[in-house]
This record gives structure tokens, sequence and C-alpha cells, in this order.
């Protein structure tokens, strides 16, 4: 902790306590310990990618977008923050759910890949403004020989065919309980809305901003 900057010293401390309650809260329940330890092995995941982003980043490497999307996935952190809804979810079966999720399921990987789609095509200018060339766009031109205009373009047909096939993954029967797929949908809707009409994350004082105000204090 000593050799964080200030700014992650927050971020790293929240990080632990949200663990330490997770532990305090569901560890002792049935299946709880298991998939209290798949999640923390999952957020190790998620740190290895963002640290191959950053090493991409720093040295201004641009992948072929099948490599980098199996790495920036990860770093959208859907698939952790479904680990942690999971381990929050009281009454359903960890073991088998987590278990079922850890096997890189098609649903996750669909919602990641639109995630992280979205967010670098909203966020190409901020990206190329600081000198931050690994992105979808870039490595999408590089594989395939596109133009910027076309790659943008082909995205979208990507994340346009993703959308359909989460509807279709949602509607298959499957082994775990209903409520996990559940959780699945709303963590998708909310990927959705984060990157409806712009990064809503770096930009959130328009539409977003309206979102939130609706749900907590226009009541």
């Amino acid at each position: 902790m000593d050799g964080q900057p200030n700014y992650l010293k927050f971020v790293v401390k929240f990080i632990f306590d949200t663990f330490q309650e997770f532990e305090r809260e569901v560890a002792s329940e049935l299946g709880g310990s298991y998939s209290l330890k798949a999640t923390i092995e999952e957020f190790k995941r998620l740190t290895r990618a963002n640290l191959q982003l950053a090493k991409w980043a720093e040295a201004g490497h641009v992948p072929s977008f099948d490599e980098y999307l199996k790495v920036a996935g990860i770093e959208i952190a859907v698939d952790f923050t479904l680990f942690g809804i999971l381990v929050a979810m009281k009454d359903i079966c960890k073991e088998e759910a987590v278990a079922w999720l850890k096997c890189r399921n098609k649903l996750a990987i669909l919602m990641h890949t639109v995630g992280r789609v979205r967010n670098d095509i909203f966020g190409l200018k901020d990206d190329m403004s600081r000198g931050y060339v690994t992105n979808s766009i870039n490595c999408y031109k590089k594989q395939y020989g596109v133009t910027e205009e076309e790659a943008i373009r082909k995205l979208h047909e990507i994340v346009a065919d993703a959308h359909k096939m989460i509807n279709e993954e949602l509607l298959k029967p499957i082994n775990v309980p209903r409520k996990v797929l559940n959780a699945m949908a709303t963590c998708g809707r909310m990927v959705f809305v984060s990157y409806e009409t712009d990064d809503q994350y770096t930009r959130p004082g328009g539409k977003f901003k309206n979102d939130i105000t609706s749900m907590y204090l226009d009541l």
C-alpha cells in the first residue's frame, strides 16, 4: 500500500474492504468459500490483463484484434463483476454457478466483447490524444487492413451481432439457477446503458447523470 500513489490507495483499500466484507457475509455459507476463492482468482486475472495492456500501451504496440480482445475483454471487468454478484447471492448453489462461469461460457465472452468494443469506439479520441494506440479500432485496422471508418462500421456490426447472440443465450436452458442468468442479463443492461451513446464512465454528466438521478432522486 505504501508504494501506491495517493489516488490509488483509496481504490486498493476499497477493494480489500469489499473482499473482507464478502468473506464475513458469505464465506460461512454452503459454497461461499469456494465462490470467494474463485472471485479472488478472477481479480488476479483482471490485474494481469491490466498489466498486459499497460505494457502494450507503454511500448505503443498494436496487437491483432483477436489477441487484443482476449486480454482487453478481461480488462473491461464484466467477468469480475459477475463473480462478485454470485458471491453476494445467498440463495443459489454458488459452486455450481461459479464453475459454470469459470468455463468462460459464450454468454460472458459476448458481454465483455460488447463492453470492450463500445468503450473503445467512444473513447477513441481520448485514447489517441494521450498517445494510447492500443484499442479495438487500431487493432482491427491492423489485422484486416481497413480504414478507421471501415473498422468502426465493422465493430458496430460485431456489437449488434453480439447483442442478438446474447439474447439467444439467455433463452437457452442451463444447469444453473435462472437467477444467475437474470444477474447476467442485468449486468448486460448495465454495459449497454453505460455505452449507449458515449463513454458514460469518462463523461457521466449527460444522459448517465439523468439516468442515475431518475433512479435515486426523482422518486
